[in-house]
């Protein structure tokens, strides 16, 4: 029934719209737990981290980037501002320095899911494919029911030709997620494998 490059333009339509769904679904900050309404506000110092992402969110990007160096220098293990420095560091373009920011993450806190997840994403879009990849899984084995770790490790192991391993991620993906519009998408990613 499809003819030439119809099938890939179906694959990318079905890849995306994947991928915004995960996008619209309201989750947690990277690497950190949910709050619970028994637990105290925050601290100064979140305080200040939260005051400085919304400042390079807002109309005043650099007096944000300059109050995380300054956490940063005052404290060289920040992870918080160390990742949110890396985060700052992909939007702005300046993918070395992201990748070392990241690093620097894990170093200091070798569980930190998203630095994982968000290397994953700049090797990627480096088209670093096998790097990215390898990123994701360690993403995958430090929490084997986050959706996006999944998702990513599941959609890069396809695009380097994994698809056994991509399968494997998108079954796991199903056992973890509640969303109905999700489950429906994997499950004809699955499909679409399996009958390659």
């Amino acid at each position: 029934m499809f003819k030439g490059g119809l099938k890939p333009v179906i694959i990318i339509g079905v890849g995306i719209g994947l991928i915004v769904l995960f996008l619209l679904m309201p989750r947690q900050p990277w690497g950190k737990s949910a709050k619970s309404s028994t637990q105290p506000e925050m601290s100064a110092s979140e305080s200040r981290l939260q005051q400085a992402i919304e400042l390079v969110n807002g109309p005043n990007p650099m007096a944000g980037i300059t109050m995380l160096r300054d956490m940063v220098a005052q404290d060289s293990n920040n992870v918080d501002a160390h990742y949110q420095l890396g985060v700052f560091a992909v939007k702005s373009g300046q993918l070395d320095r992201a990748i070392q920011r990241f690093n620097k993450v894990i170093t200091l806190e070798p569980n930190y899911l998203g630095a994982y997840i968000d290397l994953g994403g700049v090797y990627q879009s480096m088209n670093q494919m096998d790097v990215a990849l390898e990123y994701y899984e360690k993403a995958a084995q430090l929490d084997s029911t986050s959706n996006y770790a999944l998702l990513f490790a599941g959609q890069t192991a396809e695009k380097v030709g994994k698809e056994e391993k991509a399968i494997d991620y998108y079954r796991q993906l199903l056992r973890h997620t509640e969303d109905t519009a999700v489950s429906v998408r994997v499950k004809e990613m699955i499909v679409r494998l399996e009958n390659k």
